[in-house]
Order: structure tokens, then sequence, then C-alpha cells
């Protein structure tokens, strides 16, 4: 119940925060995952997604429509929830400048450090704000992680105006109810009886992802020891097979729609628990890769499922994933499509990742 009333307590806080303050040419201030307060246009109408977790999280909140151009990716269930997804303009690179001023680009989403600080302030001269919309520097506690993930989406609400900041603050809730409900339960396992968890991100199978992660504070909060916690590594990189055989993961989770036989048909993951005992497991993947968009969410439950049966009997994943979709993506998932979601494959009943990524 503490945890609970913690976060709980955390949302009402976000929630009560000021509103932009409005600056004298009539443009709106909006403070960015950096910290840098960035004047923004009172409606935005076109944007650019210059990374890759921009397009689900306007797509989560209805505003797909207003994207101009976006990183190309190769997400399984992108193009079926969304066909339109296939009008706009996807980047291999970085476009320059000229194409964003061609684009009417209204505002930009991009990474902290893109590409450099002197094009953003280009681009800020020209009227067009860039805005640092993923997270910056450690996070060292579930309370600070889950809180992250909702100011993320919060601060797209923010710059697409108040209705759209109302459907972030309805995700926001979601979150942190779902949140307290499983860390409630996994609070009671023992650090010594927790399920050893390694994720293959791909596309070597120890390449991984590290503290920074959805995969890891999702796996944290689902109950698990997740290994890559005895390293450093904060963002993507890789470990040796050494220190996976060191550690004997009982379960791998395999990511990004790449194939378990990455890891099954290596002689040299024989000796691991996981392979041991046929517990590698090809991870579901939706609008985007549960390993950073907002279907983080329900990597927690199926990870939780996975893990720790016993306690979420209750838990019927089919349900939550079918009124996620429903509720904020606007899409029904039919039976053959959440059954080929669970699977770990796409809408053409196959799992691969293309474009190697």
């Amino acid at each position: 119940m503490k945890v609970i009333a913690l976060l709980t307590a955390t949302l009402l806080l976000c929630a009560c925060d000021e509103p932009a303050a409005p600056v004298p040419d009539g443009r709106r201030q909006v403070t960015d995952m950096a910290g840098r307060s960035v004047p923004v246009a009172e409606r935005v109408e076109s944007i650019a997604c210059l990374e890759v977790l921009c397009y689900e999280r306007l797509f989560l909140l209805g505003a797909s429509e207003r994207i101009a151009m976006m990183i190309r990716t190769n997400a399984p269930w992108m193009l079926q929830t969304n066909p339109t997804v296939a009008r706009i303009q996807q980047l291999g690179s970085d476009p320059d400048t000229e194409e964003l001023l061609r684009r009417h680009v209204d505002a930009a989403f991009h990474t902290y450090g893109y590409p450099a600080p002197g094009k953003i302030k280009r681009l800020a001269d020209m009227g067009i704000p860039t805005l640092v919309s993923q997270p910056v520097g450690p996070i060292d506690s579930v309370e600070a992680f889950v809180e992250s993930r909702n100011r993320m989406l919060r601060l797209y609400g923010q710059v697409l105006g108040p209705d759209y900041a109302a459907r972030a603050e309805e995700w926001c809730a979601y979150h942190l109810r779902m949140v307290a409900m499983v860390r409630e339960r996994t609070a009671r396992i023992p650090a010594a009886e927790r399920i050893r968890l390694f994720h293959v991100r791909g596309p070597a199978a120890t390449d991984t992802q590290g503290t920074t992660s959805n995969t890891y504070w999702y796996g944290v909060i689902a109950g698990a020891d997740m290994v890559i916690g005895r390293t450093p590594l904060a963002g993507r990189g890789g470990v040796s097979l050494e220190a996976l055989l060191e550690w004997n993961p009982q379960v791998v989770n395999i990511g990004r729609q790449y194939s378990a036989r990455l890891v099954t048909e290596d002689p040299r993951w024989s000796r691991i628990a996981a392979v041991r005992n046929g517990r590698v497991r090809e991870l579901p993947e939706g609008v985007f890769y549960w390993d950073g968009s907002s279907e983080g969410v329900l990597l927690m439950l199926y990870l939780a499922k996975e893990l720790y049966p016993q306690l979420f009997a209750d838990l019927d994943l089919r349900r939550e994933i079918r009124d996620y979709y429903r509720r904020f993506y606007r899409y029904a998932l039919s039976d053959r499509e959440l059954d080929l979601m669970l699977q770990g494959k796409g809408p053409d009943g196959r799992r691969h990742n293309d474009m190697n990524n």
C-alpha cells in the first residue's frame, strides 16, 4: 500500500505543474527533457520526429497526422495499426534545414546532443524550436524511471495543447496504477529468489540494454534479477559471453524481432540455464519496440506473468493488451492479430528485423 500511496502522490504532484508561461511573441515556454526552456507556437501543426520514439507517442496521443517526417524504422505493428504512416516522409538520416523549412515544420523532437549545438541554434533562429524528448542523465531508482516515462509523454501533450495533455494524463494514471499493482506483488519476493534475466537487444546475441532502459527497469519492477545490473552499462551495448556464463541467467528474452536462434543454435550458450531449461523467449513487439516505447508498460505485465505466474494468476494478458490498443491507440486487435503479437510475430506471421537495427 505504501507503493500505491507514493505513486499516487507523484501523479498528483505532476498533474499540478504550472502551465507553460506565455512569452511576448505569443508563443509558449515549454521545458523539455534536458531542462531547456523552449518557446513553441500556440498551435503546433507540423512536427519533425528526429528520434525514433517520437512517432509512437504522437500516435498514442492521436496526433500522428501532424508528423511531417520521421526516422525510418520497421516496428512490426506500426503500419497495420495506422496505414496513413506510409504517407509520412521517412528519414534515413538527419534532414537538412532547408527541408525542414520546405515542410513548414513547427517543432522538432530529438535526442540530447542532436546533432550539434550549432544546428539547434540555426533551427531556432529560423523559427523552428527543437525539444529534447528522451531522458538525460542517469536513472537510479524505480521512482525516477517511472517519472521519466510519464514526463516524456507529458512533454508531447504540453506541446500539442490541452486536449492532448489530458490524454497524456490518462496514460500516466494507467501507467502508475499498473506499476503499483505489479510492485506490490513482486515486493514479496526475496532477493535471493528473484529469477535471473538477460535481455537480448540484438542484432548480436550479446547486445543488450543497460540501466536506463525499459527492459531493465520494467524487469526490476516485474521482480527479475536483471543481470545487466552487475555492470556499469547504461544504454545500449554488449557484454562478454564469459560474463553471461558467470551470471547464468535463468531466462533469456529476445527483443527487436530477432530470432531465438541467435542463442539456441550457438553451442557456446548451451551451458546457460535458460537454454538448458528451454526458457529462451521471443518477446512480443508492437506499434514500436517494447524496449523503448510507451508499450513498455505491457512489457512489464508480460514479464511479471512470464516470471511469476503464481503471483499473477488473475492477470489476463490478452485482455490487457487488447484494452490498451483500443484505449490508447484506438485500434481493435482481432483474435488472430493478438495471437501473432503474443507469439512475437508481425501481422504477416513472420518474425524478422530487416533493418538490423
